[in-house]
């Protein structure tokens, strides 16, 4: 079983209520899990403390990001080297890949700061301010240069409202700039794939993905020939889910009130 966090698992601070027992139930079956997110802040070994720390049992060897494709994307251009990188915790990723520059003090270093840098990894944004937005477009603006995103979500819920991400700060870039962009996370294949060769031998038919968006969860279960459940206490709470569903050309197999119901509904 292959399971989102944001909206499956937790829409921010706290746990979905029945999150932690369908885990449970889960390891019961003898079920293995695997954690598949766009949370790229932290490593997956901090995603998993931070999971733990909401009382979901999750090993770090269970979760699975766009942190775990970018030493390959770095490869192919130079280790970073001329790279530039933007987080929440520049430091942790310039001490692993050395080649990188934290680009920081977005907000108040004008864009000619920045010339030099030949691409930018634009890892999340979720702690900027308008002034700290206004100094990433004048940045891409200023110079367009190609970007490397392991989070591509445009959006995310949580604590009921819904925020900016980086998957939609690319698509930005890449229509008013033309800049290149490589995507890491879900919806793309290459995270899949990887989820995929952690169950040898089990073919994708027999996966079942467990996500809250149709453009990142079923879009990418779909296309990696996984099957799909979708659960409405993220993305679509609240919504009219086969209007959405008919809006984005995405079905899942099936439909839950939440992780923690287990009577479920094909669709």
């Amino acid at each position: 079983m292959v399971l989102d966090a944001y909206g499956v698992l937790h829409t921010g601070l706290h746990p979905i209520p029945g999150a932690a027992n369908a885990i449970a139930d889960a390891r019961r079956r003898g079920l293995a899990l695997r954690i598949l997110t766009n949370d790229v802040t932290h490593e997956p070994a901090g995603v998993a403390a931070g999971l733990r720390r909401r009382g979901l049992d999750i090993r770090p060897d269970e979760v699975v990001s766009g942190r775990d494709l970018l030493p390959e994307a770095l490869a192919e251009v130079g280790d970073g080297e001329g790279w530039g990188v933007i987080a929440i915790h520049p430091d942790e990723l310039v001490v692993r890949y050395p080649r990188l520059t934290a680009v920081e003090g977005l907000a108040t270093a004008p864009p000619e700061t920045w010339d030099d840098l030949r691409g930018v990894v634009l890892v999340d944004c979720f702690h900027w301010s308008t002034a700290d937005l206004e100094g990433y477009r004048a940045l891409m603006a200023r110079r367009p240069r190609p970007l490397i995103i392991p989070n591509p979500d445009v959006t995310c819920p949580y604590e009921g409202a819904l925020t900016l991400e980086p998957g939609a700060l690319g698509l930005e870039a890449a229509r008013d700039h033309g800049v290149a962009i490589r995507f890491l996370g879900k919806p793309f294949p290459g995270i899949y794939a990887r989820v995929k060769a952690q169950f040898p031998g089990v073919s994708a038919e027999r996966l079942l993905m467990v996500g809250d968006s149709p453009h990142t969860d079923i879009l990418g279960a779909r296309g990696a020939g996984l099957r799909c459940l979708l659960v409405e206490t993220g993305l679509l709470h609240g919504e009219d889910l086969d209007r959405r569903f008919a809006e984005s050309g995405l079905w899942p197999d099936f439909v839950a009130p939440s992780i923690g119901v287990t009577e479920t509904v094909a669709v």
